[in-house]
């Protein structure tokens, strides 16, 4: 069996805080796309009907599976079996920042979304990697280069291509903002990373990141945006 202390450091923790703001979500179906080694589908999984969509079949060769849920490889194209209005929750973290199709694939998100229900969107926020790389990792060149509205790069996924959260409802229109979280806020800043895998410090680090997760200017330097959008 797989556990949450299995993760790296700095996944534990933006795993904790989502689900956290989430919430306690029991008997909907549900939609994971670009759900890659199956943890947040995974942890669903135990009291939801859950649906994970992931088009690189390299992600799942170490995939979570103490709970069972429907795994399909494929992308954008595989949610045409599901017709309209399918889905309570439909989810999609760090996914939209890797592909060129961002319009589209919202757009086949909203479509299978329940009229009810609510999309779960995590994306990079430009102004907390700005912070982290002036700060963190002492490169005010990057950062300077991410101000003049440079993409940067991850050694996994390649180049994040950042967008706006209100890109999203210019997009689709068919889309509204309900609420925006802030996630590592304080964590990518922080230099003793001897700690970080410390069990009470990753609770103490917890709690003070939902405490500022909606508070400006906490949540506008966060590393990444939790984004709940509904249909209008």
């Amino acid at each position: 069996m797989k556990r949450i202390t299995d993760l790296p450091a700095w996944e534990r923790l933006f795993k904790k805080i989502i689900w956290n703001q989430l919430g306690d979500i029991k008997g909907k179906c549900i939609l994971d796309f670009g759900s890659g080694e199956g943890v947040t589908a995974d942890h669903f999984a135990e009291h939801n009907d859950v649906v994970a969509v992931e088009p690189w079949e390299d992600m799942l060769k170490d995939s979570w599976h103490n709970n069972p849920y429907r795994q399909i490889v494929g992308g954008i194209d595989s949610l045409s079996q599901f017709p309209d209005d399918s889905f309570d929750v439909v989810i999609c973290h760090n996914v939209l920042e890797y592909v060129d199709d961002k319009c589209e694939i919202l757009k086949e998100l909203a479509r299978v979304l329940k009229p009810e229900g609510f999309l779960s969107i995590a994306k990079h926020n430009r102004n907390g990697r700005i912070m982290q790389m002036a700060v963190l990792l002492d490169d005010p060149e990057k950062a300077n280069e991410l101000l003049d509205g440079k993409n940067s790069t991850t050694s996994k996924f390649g180049e994040i291509r950042y967008y706006e959260d209100s890109d999203i409802v210019k997009w689709v229109p068919g889309l509204k903002i309900d609420k925006v979280y802030g996630i590592r806020t304080f964590w990518d800043l922080q230099q003793n990373q001897d700690k970080h895998s410390d069990e009470e410090w990753q609770s103490n680090m917890m709690r003070l990141e939902l405490r500022v997760s909606e508070k400006e200017p906490f949540r506008g330097i966060a590393f990444f945006h939790h984004l709940i959008l509904s249909k209008v």
